[in-house]
């Protein structure tokens, strides 16, 4: 199926933008390659289409924001930031021409929101360019591990590039272009070395392009494609290195930018517009903006940077449907010989709602459930403490019965999780020796489930039980990965699945998805301990938002205190410091939950592990607010 873009523009732009491209073709070759790398379904008129209207539709927007602007403030307010600047004499000296000129700041806006709309437009082809390499590079040694144990088992390399092109859930990006080899095989009736070359051609990985370079060459020649395969594998898989240096940047990138646009901003912001004020222009509209688009900017953000990391989007409950013995046959006609106690099945319901928690192991607590508990448990809290303290610590005891068992449940489960996946690898190593050594599978689960592994010994043996009672031994492993709810684990099991029905022997299929598990808990204990001082550096700058946020309020705006309706060069001052106190903390503590969760999410690859960052920034902006 064809992949589709649905953007509106008009047609007029389209045809607008043909004739610039037929013009000058040259000028938008780079542009062109970036869209074939990135596999976007859009040809390079109908991408500068929708940059110029947007383009267009945003500058209208920012000229709106500048006239809203230059309405509601004073060009004294240039003076004023000015005089902290060195232009403060050459802007004194032409204050009159500024005056005259200040209506067409807004147009500046608008020039502002055209340029960076289309930047943002024609840049993105090469930023999913970029992306897909990453992706490639990471599982391509995977992909070429599983095509040397099908090689072994003398498979055609049909077969090989057709079963990876079919992994999307095991390969990611890597998939989409052996994809492209089987279309122009099965759809477009070439041969598969033309599929080869396009995509050697076209793809954004070197290594990718490398790759297929060489095995052209080596079918091509009547070399020994499996003995290619071997060592190709072994030297890619020494360059993983290079790969995970690649992701980390780019999540560094991705935080510095964050630090600057999301932390950095609001509080330059907050401080200019808040001496507007004292000129006696309104704050509201801008401290509503601030406050409206800072949560839906940070989400967006957020899902930029998930986008960026390889997740695992496998639903193990439909490789399970495969591998179903037993079907059932409805006969119509039938009645139940025993009736159903609703009320009795209600009430069981109700109790394991309410025993959710406290009954079910770790890796099996399903947290919106949990949000129920935690829920009525704040909501008890609020209105006992709201009997004798003020309101606002009513609220923070509240919030913080909320939060705490949250963040108490996340983490235990996250670290329980995390020695779990720890030991995937050196469960399918085990299982590849002992079935070296003459065992089948099902004895070498019974070794294992007596050996200590912590939670997978309790599962290893529930697999057991089940292969000795007539389950097939993938679905064994897909009932593990539901069981368990790993997201490594959700990306091993298909690869397990896979291995198990093209490689030649057990031991082959168990040592790929070894070293495959291998692979991916590296990454993700490279990704924790690179990002670490990202997450840090966002730690200290939500301390310089409090310690400037309270030398500002302590020092800067007590004199203007009681000046409300006094006349300054013709201008009266009106400034609440109270208010701007509270507009101070409603924003800061904005800032403060959602540079938590982007900690999270930077940090350890989930939002929710940012809770705790959110909390303790939560209690510092508290502190300073109320205590200090």
């Amino acid at each position: 199926m064809r992949e589709t873009v649905k953007v509106y523009v008009p047609k007029f732009f389209i045809r607008r933008c043909t004739r610039r491209v037929l013009k000058n073709r040259e000028k938008y070759r780079d542009l062109e390659k970036a869209l074939v790398s990135a596999r976007l379904p859009l040809n390079v008129q109908e991408l500068l289409a929708i940059a110029s209207f947007y383009s267009i539709i945003s500058f209208f927007i920012g000229l709106m924001l500048g006239m809203i602007i230059v309405l509601t403030t004073s060009p004294t307010l240039l003076l004023y930031i000015a005089s902290y600047t060195p232009f403060y004499n050459y802007v004194s000296e032409n204050y009159y021409l500024i005056r005259k000129v200040y209506p067409a700041i807004a147009i500046i806006f608008g020039l502002i929101a055209y340029k960076l709309t289309s930047y943002s437009i024609l840049s993105y082809p090469f930023f999913l360019a970029k992306r897909r390499r990453n992706e490639i590079e990471l599982y391509l040694p995977h992909a070429i591990s599983m095509m040397y144990s099908m090689a072994t088992g003398g498979i055609p390399i049909h077969n090989m590039i057709r079963t990876v092109a079919e992994s999307k859930h095991i390969f990611g990006e890597l998939s989409r272009e052996f994809m492209i080899i089987v279309e122009m095989v099965d759809v477009f009736k070439r041969n598969i070395y033309d599929g080869m070359r396009f995509v050697r051609d076209t793809t954004p990985s070197p290594q990718l392009s490398s790759f297929l370079d060489n095995m052209i060459f080596i079918l091509e020649g009547g070399g020994r494609l499996s003995e290619f395969l071997r060592r190709k594998s072994e030297e890619l898989s020494e360059e993983r290195e290079r790969t995970f240096e690649s992701f980390i940047e780019l999540l560094g990138m991705m935080a510095e930018v964050y630090i600057a646009l999301f932390v950095v901003l609001p509080l330059f912001l907050l401080i200019v517009l808040s001496v507007t004020r004292i000129l006696g222009t309104p704050f509201e509209i801008y401290r509503i903006i601030l406050i409206v688009t800072l949560p839906v900017a940070t989400f967006m953000f957020m899902y930029i940077i998930r986008s960026i990391i390889p997740l695992p989007k496998v639903k193990l409950e439909e490789f399970e449907r495969r591998y179903e013995l037993v079907k059932a046959n409805v006969v119509e006609g039938f009645r139940d010989s025993f009736t159903i106690d609703r009320i009795k099945r209600f009430k069981k319901k109700i109790l394991r709602l309410l025993l959710h928690p406290f009954k079910e192991r770790i890796y099996d607590i399903n947290l919106k459930v949990v949000l129920f508990h935690v829920t009525l448990a704040s909501i008890v809290v609020f209105l006992i403490s709201l009997r004798y303290l003020r309101l606002e610590h009513t609220l923070l005891l509240a919030i913080s019965a909320f939060v705490i068992p949250l963040i108490i449940l996340v983490e235990i489960k996250e670290r329980v999780m995390r020695k779990t996946e720890e030991r995937i690898p050196d469960v399918f190593s085990e299982l590849a020796m002992l079935n070296e050594a003459g065992l089948t599978v099902l004895e070498g689960l019974r070794v294992l489930s007596q050996t200590e592994m912590g939670l997978l010994t309790r599962e290893i043996a529930v697999m057991r039980r089940e292969i000795e009672w007539g389950v097939l031994i993938p679905r064994a492993f897909i009932r593990l990965g539901i069981r368990v709810k790993s997201d490594i684990l959700s990306k091993i099991v298909p690869v397990v699945v896979k291995a198990l029905e093209t490689a030649p022997t057990i031991k082959d299929a168990f040592n790929v998805v070894a070293r495959y598990a291998d692979t991916e808990v590296a990454f993700k204990k490279r990704m924790r301990s690179s990002t670490l001082l990202y997450v840090i550096i966002i730690y200290m700058c939500i301390v310089v938002f409090l310690t400037t946020t309270y030398m500002i309020i302590t020092s800067f705006f007590k004199p203007f205190v009681g000046l409300s309706g006094v006349s300054v060069g013709g201008y009266a001052l009106s400034f609440d410091v109270e208010y701007i106190k509270n507009s101070f903390l409603q924003v800061a503590m904005m800032v403060g939950v959602l540079s938590g969760l982007v900690a999270g999410q930077i940090g350890e690859g989930n939002a929710l592990l940012g809770l705790k960052h959110s909390y303790i920034f939560t209690i510092m902006t508290y502190m300073v607010f109320n205590l200090m």
